[in-house]
Formats: structure tokens, sequence, C-alpha cells
């Protein structure tokens, strides 16, 4: 019977491949120094992975995208981000204007295609920008364009970047009354966005509070039926991997740090590995200092999440904490969710007998896959 499980829970695993971090992910870089006398500049950066998928260039299908194909195929792939991204500058609807040859780019170790362009609109005071996107949402919808605005007034150092999404592809941009609370909304909004999307800081959490109602006695876990107990614990627990992804989250995003993205994702599979192994076959009972140690390895790959966002140039540690705030709301919400589930089955004699190995093994089973695609 304990085999039937462990194949069924391994061929599970190994069939819901998850892979964190791994977004689709686009760029529009917006230039309006030089609106009046010749336009928005802009350039759109899209993985060619994403585009292939929409406008199938590669026409031999041998997965080797070539130049020349991409070139055979340049007006069907102007035509389709002529119809998938609209400008609009004080309500006006600008048209877009090719400005250079189609490009090559890299971003994290993947090929992107780079569209020059400017807008017909030729404006002295922009008071509004309005984008709308909707290139790619139907194929992935956790597709994102991070759109990154550039300018020469003070009024530019006070904006964000904005993040088009499935859920919002009109972004509406008040640059004249744009300030740090707009900055701090969009940061905010985005960490806790992040944290859900980000499936491996998700069952770490799970995996890290499944023992938080129960307590090892006697080689066997047992209920916990003190609740201010379970709360205070669990209030520990989580305010170690607070303080720990927050120290390295901030390191990192301002370039103290600059650790190998490859290895940082390799290390929190690896951290919900050992951590599903401890429920199992507990070792460490008081899992604080754990935590903390765990937690500076994801502070690291919250880190990498923001450095695709980019960062405020006036505000920029303002945010960092924004970011890192929604974050923690993020984590509060999911425990939130959690956490009454596990006082419902706490007293069920099932849980600690089978129930808290059969979840353990099943998220480490994932997080093993994890490790051997991240290695």
């Amino acid at each position: 019977m304990l085999a039937r499980i462990f194949w069924l829970l391994l061929f599970a695993s190994f069939s819901f491949s998850l892979h964190a971090h791994q977004m689709s992910t686009g760029y529009l870089n917006l230039d309006l120094s030089a609106s009046q006398e010749q336009g928005v500049q802009g350039q759109l950066q899209l993985r060619w992975f994403d585009i292939n998928s929409q406008v199938q260039l590669d026409k031999n299908l041998d997965g080797n995208l070539q130049w020349q194909e991409v070139k055979s195929r340049e007006t069907q792939l102007m035509q389709f981000i002529s119809n998938h991204l609209k400008i609009e500058v004080n309500q006006q609807l600008c048209t877009l204007i090719t400005s250079d040859e189609l490009r090559s780019d890299y971003h994290f170790d993947e090929g992107y295609m780079s569209y020059s362009f400017v807008t017909s609109c030729k404006i002295k005071v922009i008071d509004e920008l309005v984008v709308r996107y909707s290139a790619l949402f139907a194929q992935d919808p956790e597709h994102k364009l991070i759109i990154n605005l550039n300018g020469t007034g003070d009024d530019m150092l006070g904006i964000g970047n904005t993040v088009v999404s499935a859920d919002q592809q009109v972004v509406a941009i008040d640059i004249k009354n744009s300030g740090w609370l707009s900055v701090m909304g969009n940061y905010i909004y985005q960490g806790i966005v992040h944290i859900f999307i980000g499936t491996d800081h998700i069952l770490f959490l799970i995996v890290l509070v499944l023992t938080s109602v129960l307590i090892y006695k006697n080689g066997k876990w047992i209920a916990k039926l003190n609740n201010s107990l379970v709360i205070r614990d669990t209030i520990w627990i989580i305010t170690a991997f607070t303080l720990a992804h927050s120290l390295t989250l901030t390191a990192t995003a301002l370039g103290w740090l600059a650790p190998s993205s490859r290895w940082v994702e390799f290390g929190i599979a690896i951290s919900i590995v050992l951590t599903s192994i401890n429920n199992v076959w507990p070792v460490i009972t008081r899992l604080s200092w754990v935590t903390f140690g765990f937690g500076l390895l994801h502070g690291m790959g919250f880190a990498s999440v923001l450095g695709e966002l980019g960062l405020s140039q006036e505000y920029t540690l303002l945010s960092i904490l924004a970011f890192n705030l929604g974050v923690e709301v993020g984590q509060i919400l999911i425990l939130l969710a959690v956490l009454p589930i596990l006082f419902l089955c706490r007293s069920q004699k099932w849980y600690p007998n089978y129930g808290l190995k059969i979840c353990s093994i099943l998220i480490g089973l994932v997080a093993i896959n994890w490790s051997l695609q991240r290695f």
C-alpha cells in the first residue's frame, strides 16, 4: 500500500512540473524627453520564444530560429506588434513608426526581439500616458509587460516601473501627479502578485507550517492543542523567514550581493526538499534558525523578480521596502488560508500519522523535480 502511494506521488509530482520565477516577461522602454520635436521614442522587447508561438517565425520547425527566418516574416511581425500595442498621449492615439531595424537582445540568458519606434504624437507637455497591450495573454496568462519611463523633467523621477498584466491590459500613467505614494502602491501590489506566482516560496511556507499544529514527542507527532502556543511558534518561524529574506532582498536589489540566479533557484528547491524530509524524519524540531538560513536564499530569489521590475530612480529604497511589504502581505494571506485548515486537521488521527507525511513527501518530490531541472 505504501509503495503504491509513493509511486502515485512520484508520478503526480513529475507530471505536475512547476517552474517558479521563469516568467514570460516583456519590456517597453519609453523616452519622453524629445516628445515635442520627434514624438515619444520607444523600444519593445519580447522573448523570441513567445513571438514564435504567435507569428511562427521558425518556418522549418527545426527548433533553431535563424535570422533569415525572422526577416522573412518581418511584415507579419510588425503587424502583430501594431495590433497589440497602442499608445495614447494626452488622450490622442499615436501611430507607431519603425525607427530602426529589428535587433536581438538578451535578458536572464534568454533571447529577446528588440523593436524600436517613435510615435506620431509630438506634444510639448505630457500629462497622461495610456498603454494598451494584449500581445501574449491568450497564450500565457502570467505574461507581464514592464513599462519603464525615461525623461528629463523632475516629475519623471517619481514614477516607478508600471506592469501590464492579463488582468490589467490598459494602464494610464498620470505623469503630472505621480509621486512616492503611487510608487509605493505599485510595488506593494507587485510584491503581493509575485508571492502568489512564486510557487516554490508558497510550497516552502506550507511545508514549514505543516508541523505548526503538532509537537514531536516520544518518537511521533501528536496534536498541539494549545492555540496560543501554535500561534506563537508560527510567528517565530515566519518572523525568522521574513527577517532573513528582507536582508538579502535589500542587499541584492541594491547591488551589494550578486549571486548566481541558477544556484539561488537550486538552493531554494533544496531548502524545500530538506524541510520536507525533516517533517517525515524529524531531526530539528525548533525551526527558527534553520528557517532564517533558508530565508536568506529565498530573499535572493525575490530580488531576481524585483530586478526584472526595476526600481524607481528617485525612490529606490522605497521601491525595495514597498515590494518587500507586498511580499509580507502575500505571506500573511497564504497563512490565513492554510492555518485554519491545519487547526481542523490536527485532532484527526490520520493527520499526524499519514496526512503530514503524504503532504510533505508530495511537496518534497515536486522540489526534487525542480532541483534536477535547475542543477
